[in-house]
C-alpha cells in the first residue's frame, strides 16, 4: 500500500469526491500549536478528519482531537471554512478527496497527550514561526490564520 501524498495542481480534484472535514489548531499556554506526526505518511498535521454520519462539526472536531492526541478540548472559535480544488489529497488506498473543512481553534480542558496510535506516530508542539517543513501543504494558512491579529474568518 502506498503513502499519503497531495496531487496539487489546476483541476486536480476533477476526478476527486468532496469529504466533509474539521480540523483542529489546539494551543497551549506558550502560544505553541499541537502537531501531529501521520502514520500513513511523513506528514505533519493539524489533529482532524471526515465527518461520520450523525455527527455535527464540533462533535467531529472533538472526537478527532481525542481519538488522534488524548487531550479533550474546549473550542474557542470558529478559525474558517477551507476547501482548494487544486489540492487533491491522495489516500494510501487510493482514494481521491477534495477536502472541504471548518477549522477550529481549541485550548486542552483534559486528557493527557497519547505516545501514538494507529493514526499518530508522534506529537508536538510548535511555534507558529517554526514550524516542520514537512507540513499537511493546506495546514500552513490555517496556521497562519490561527494567529492573525486582528483574527480573521477566512471563507473560500
Amino acid at each position: 500500500m502506498g503513502q499519503l501524498y497531495f496531487d496539487i495542481r489546476p483541476g486536480a480534484t476533477l476526478d476527486a469526491e468532496v469529504r466533509l472535514a474539521c480540523s483542529v489548531a489546539v494551543l497551549d499556554d506558550e502560544g505553541r500549536v499541537l502537531l501531529q506526526k501521520r502514520t500513513d505518511g511523513d506528514w505533519w498535521g493539524l489533529p482532524g478528519g471526515r465527518l461520520d454520519p450523525g455527527d455535527t462539526f464540533t462533535a467531529a472536531a472533538k472526537r478527532e482531537v481525542r481519538e488522534e492526541t488524548g487531550l479533550e478540548v474546549e473550542l474557542i472559535r470558529l478559525v474558517g471554512a477551507y476547501t482548494d480544488p487544486d489540492v487533491c489529497t491522495v489516500y494510501p488506498d487510493g482514494n481521491r478527496a477534495q477536502i472541504a473543512v471548518l477549522h477550529f481553534a481549541a485550548r486542552p480542558v483534559g486528557g493527557c497527550l497519547i505516545e501514538g496510535n494507529e493514526e499518530t506516530a508522534e506529537l508536538r508542539w510548535f511555534r507558529p514561526d517554526e514550524l516542520p517543513p514537512n507540513l499537511i501543504p493546506t495546514h500552513r494558512q490555517r496556521i497562519a490564520h490561527v494567529f492573525a491579529d486582528p483574527p480573521v474568518l477566512h471563507v473560500d
